[in-house]
């Protein structure tokens, strides 16, 4: 086979610090020889670890492997700059062979699918790579070991308050910023917790060291950090499989006191952690805990805030009623986000009647379907979405009056709160039934449809069942089973909060819900 076209592929390695440089010096060396041999060429370049241990971690590899077809070979440095992974290195090789391609180095052309010995070369070549990272990662870690022990900062990130003396490799300490650190923690001192602190900061113009918003997760990292008392935390971790996945296990902590000079006097640093500790076993009687421990809610670990998308909490009060907490985390400007809670029973109720009416949709599409009654055309669908638009009309102008009723004081509290949801629910359900249309069963194929809607209403049978027996951890499960996310929104006008928080429109003032589904 003549070559004329070649992907060129080059990689740099965060595991042996390369630069830039490196990787334009490859690119143009490679460049240079492609045009010396008259050949045209596609580039894929990435920066990586060096022994990335699966080729889906490896996006442009992976994504020159799928382009396979359009070229005659794959142009690299080196071998070793395929991968230093033997089982990536073997995956790249039955690709070539399967396609008859070439793998090309300035030096050597291996025609991996009809030369015996450019194949046995090829994987002696990936043997000395594969073992030349093993050798690398051990040296690095061994290396890294020696000198936490001597005290020099060696891993991650710089923690705020310190800047990292290249010559010493020791942490010193960053005037400005150690101010803010010590503020931190003498409000932790007075008993304010990590979101009243990160409000404080906040308000008073304070950043962080990339000029960002102070956030929760910050905030407590700082406190719980040691090297604020002046030790060196080294940990060791190891690549471990568990419950068929890998996670990197410690193997070996290695901590050196008076390493660096504290921005913390160490037992104030040990007071703040202790009180840490205290506050948290404290948090865990109101916090929502895991099934082995308390049970779980329906919802947990489904709902997410319908402003900034973060996760949501669910806590305790005092009467041992589950609650859903205002969301804690800040919009993108600074401010905090302005989503309420509500008592979960509520959002509870209100998730499982629109999931019998999702049930309902369903089954009423599957009907149409079998019957070949909606036949899918343009004119069909444009009646539909016609019909829901009216009745969404019609349902925001019910809200609207219902909202002058409850200021008249024409009904009871639990009446409007139980009509407002009620209109709220048909009014989700008609949106989630005019995206269906625009979105779905214009895209999917009959029998498709069929499958996936048959699966969806399986699944809610078996959650009713669940439901019936009050069987909560099982019926986590069930829902988790048929539901991606719940965007919940409760954004209340800031002249309603100016208000009492007995006030009856605050009061009841109505919450949304965003079902996604799988």
């Amino acid at each position: 086979m003549t070559i004329r076209h070649v992907a060129i592929y080059l990689r740099i390695s965060r595991d042996k610090k390369e630069g830039i440089d490196t990787l334009s010096n490859h690119r143009d060396i490679l460049i240079d020889f492609c045009r010396s041999s008259q050949w045209t060429y596609e580039r894929y370049e990435e920066i990586v670890s060096g022994g990335g241990s699966e080729l889906e971690n490896r996006p442009e590899l992976y994504r020159l492997l799928n382009d396979i077809d359009l070229f005659d070979g794959i142009l690299v440095f080196e071998l070793s700059r395929l991968s230093r992974n033997g089982l990536v290195s073997q995956q790249i090789k039955q690709v070539c062979i399967d396609y008859d391609k070439k793998v090309i180095t300035p030096y050597q052309i291996y025609d991996l699918a009809n030369n015996h010995n450019d194949r046995l070369l090829y994987d002696f070549g990936s043997v000395i790579a594969s073992q030349e990272h093993a050798l690398i990662g051990k040296r690095s870690k061994t290396n890294k070991k020696i000198m936490a022990k001597s005290g020099l900062h060696v891993s991650g990130s710089v923690p705020f308050g310190y800047i990292r003396n290249p010559h010493t490799k020791k942490l010193e300490i960053h005037q400005e910023q150690a101010e803010i650190v010590k503020l931190i923690f003498q409000l932790h001192a007075k008993g304010y917790g990590s979101f009243s602190i990160r409000n404080i900061l906040n308000e008073r113009g304070y950043r962080t060291a990339k000029g960002g918003y102070f956030e929760l997760p910050t905030i407590k990292r700082i406190i719980r950090n040691p090297a604020y008392k002046g030790t060196n935390v080294f940990n060791d971790r190891r690549k471990v499989k568990e419950r068929d996945k890998f996670i990197y296990k410690i193997v070996e902590t290695i901590q050196v006191p008076n390493a660096w000079d504290p921005i913390i006097p160490p037992e104030e640093w040990e007071k703040a952690n202790e009180d840490r500790k205290k506050r948290a076993e404290h948090a865990e009687t109101t916090r929502e805990k895991a099934a082995n421990k308390t049970g779980v809610t329906l919802l947990k670990d489904l709902l997410y805030c319908g402003v900034c998308g973060k996760k949501m909490t669910i806590r305790k009060d005092k009467g041992s009623k589950y609650m859903l907490k205002r969301c804690e985390y800040l919009l993108p400007s600074g401010e905090k986000c302005p989503n309420r809670g509500v008592m979960l029973k509520y959002v509870e109720e209100d998730v499982v009647e629109h999931i019998k009416q999702y049930k309902d949709e369903i089954i009423s599409i599957l009907y149409s379907l079998k019957l070949d009654e909606w036949s899918g055309t343009e004119k069909d669908y444009n009646n539909h979405l016609e019909q829901i638009e009216k009745e969404i009309r019609r349902i925001r102008i019910e809200e609207e009056n219902l909202l002058n009723l409850a200021i008249k004081g024409l009904f009871s509290e639990e009446q409007i709160l139980t009509k407002r949801q009620e209109l709220l629910n048909t009014l989700h359900t008609f949106t989630t039934q005019k995206e269906a249309i625009i979105d779905e069963l214009t895209n999917l194929k009959k029998l498709d449809t069929k499958e996936r809607l048959q699966t969806a209403v399986e699944g809610i049978h078996e959650l009713e069942i669940v439901l019936e027996n009050d069987m909560s951890e099982e019926a986590n499960r069930s829902m988790k089973r048929i539901i991606h996310k719940i965007y919940y929104k409760r954004v209340i006008p800031e002249d309603l909060l100016k208000k009492s928080t007995r006030n009856k429109e605050r009061k009841l003032y109505p919450f949304t819900l965003n079902i996604h589904y799988k």
